[in-house]
């Protein structure tokens, strides 16, 4: 008894908070959903602990199931104890209660308008427009295929080279040379665009034409390198279909951000500093980047 008083102890933070966020979401019915808990009567289903369960921190959720879901289910039991209770002393009608309670229809009220105006505004033009945007911001890029050798000195790159020119394969040379991880793979580093390798090398390998090798040793932080371009390629974008999440995602930044600035524009926003001194909005700091609009 005293074991598992300390062990909710320990978690009881934890569980309140995922209690908490479990009564402004709607629960998720478990596939099997079940009663874990009664108290004074009433039930505690599964999918109540469910729906506590994802309000957890990672770390918490990493703890085996068949521990978690007593533990939360004897802390939704005790919540349903205190409701009764406060209920039973008519708490619900207080002024404390009355107050929060408008705080949070204020914020449900905010997020179920916002959620209709993205469903009013997010049209297949809209989905349509971002993506061409977003294509236009990322043009195809040129990519390489490439093959290296990776020793430690010029002198040992310099006799790499030396062997190419005589004609000795480049894969198994660089098998044989190669001090890098791609040694066992004959150096093979597959497609890759410019910005994905570091600029020295980078330079070398675009620089080249598809069948070549380096003439001269190329140096990184990383060693020497003797590089072999095999192919070139101009890779394709993605078609709306698989990236229409993202698509999705940057289309309701913008709607929101639209209407924010209707609903600015049609009103006066007056702001006052910690002296109750009017701010001269013009000369304001403007919001920080990706500043969330909503509260």
């Amino acid at each position: 008894m005293i074991a598992r008083t300390v062990r909710n102890a320990a978690l009881g933070t934890l569980i309140a908070g995922a209690m908490m966020a479990g009564t402004t979401a709607t629960p998720a019915l478990a596939q099997d959903d079940r009663v874990v808990a009664e108290v004074n009567g009433q039930e505690v289903m599964l999918s109540e602990v469910e729906a506590a369960m994802a309000g957890l921190p990672q770390q918490a959720q990493q703890m085996p199931r068949e521990m978690l879901i007593p533990m939360l289910a004897e802390q939704l039991a005790t919540g349903k104890l205190i409701a009764e209770r406060a209920y039973a002393e008519g708490l619900e009608d207080s002024e404390a209660v009355q107050e929060r309670l408008q705080q949070v229809e204020e914020q449900i009220v905010q997020e179920v308008w916002i959620d209709q105006a993205i469903s009013e505004r997010m049209t297949d033009d809209v989905v349509q427009e971002t993506y061409d945007t977003m294509m236009e911001a990322s043009p195809p890029q040129e990519e390489v295929s490439a093959r290296h050798i990776l020793v430690e000195s010029r002198e040992e790159a310099e006799a790499a080279i030396g062997r190419l020119d005589e004609g000795e394969d480049f894969a198994e040379l660089a098998g044989e040379l190669s001090t890098g991880p791609t040694g066992e793979s004959g150096g093979d580093l597959g497609w890759f665009a410019q910005g994905d390798m570091v600029p020295g090398f980078a330079e070398a390998a675009f620089g080249l034409e598809a069948g070549s090798y380096t003439a001269e040793p190329v140096e990184t932080q990383f060693g020497w390198h003797v590089i072999l371009v095999e192919d070139k390629r101009t890779a394709e974008q993605p078609a709306l279909d698989e990236i229409r999440a993202q698509v999705e995602q940057q289309a309701t930044r913008q709607i929101i951000q639209d209407v924010i600035a209707d609903l600015q524009s049609d009103s006066e926003i007056i702001l006052y500093d910690g002296e109750g001194n009017e701010i001269d909005q013009d000369a304001a700091p403007a919001p920080a980047p990706g500043a969330a609009p909503l509260p």
